[in-house]
């Protein structure tokens, strides 16, 4: 019984006690009865990296898996480099290029919209793409993408990344690519 009444009592005193002792209430100092509010604490979010006008650099290893067997795309590995810049928080463009080892080379040189939803208290940004460019390995023909992914942030506003896209092809089979790396911000 003595253990629920001491912090029983505790908390009826502080909900009666005058506003003025209260934190972040109106406090009067004394003198001449003039009011004034104490000052606020600005806490910074734990993840400020998805303000607008931001631009970033990536790096990352990627997949591509033709999505039939017809035999002129082999399911292989590559690399690649991108770079975007967002105009808000949540719209921005991408330009990246790509290769993969092939039995030729296969290059890959796209541009997007981007469009992502951070979660500033996780430091983490889903995003949806699309866009167009050129897919080039003997034979050159336009392609179109669609995707997503998720952007997450670490220290300083550097971060891992990964998204995948599904690609249409005018010439050659159609094909996914998977891509995964590391993001800077600048």
């Amino acid at each position: 019984m003595k253990k629920i009444t001491l912090p029983l009592l505790a908390s009826v005193a502080f909900l009666s006690s005058p506003p003025s002792v209260r934190a972040g209430e109106y406090v009067n100092y004394g003198g001449g009865g003039a009011i004034t509010q104490l000052p606020q604490i600005n806490v910074p979010s734990l993840c400020e990296c998805f303000s607008p006008n931001t631009a970033t650099f990536s790096v990352y290893a990627a997949g591509l898996s033709p999505s039939d067997d017809r035999g002129e795309l082999d399911g292989s590995m590559g690399m690649g480099i991108s770079g975007n810049y967002f105009f808000s928080e949540n719209v921005g463009i991408e330009g990246d290029a790509t290769w993969f080892a092939e039995d030729s080379t296969v290059n890959l040189i796209t541009g997007s919209i981007v469009l992502r939803a951070p979660i500033p208290s996780l430091c983490l940004a889903p995003y949806a793409m699309a866009g167009i460019g050129v897919h080039a390995n003997g034979v050159n023909q336009a392609i179109a993408h669609l995707g997503g992914g998720v952007d997450f942030r670490l220290v300083n506003c550097f971060g891992l990344f990964a998204d995948a896209r599904y690609t249409w092809a005018d010439e050659t089979s159609n094909y996914t690519v998977i891509r995964g790396g590391v993001r800077f911000s600048f």
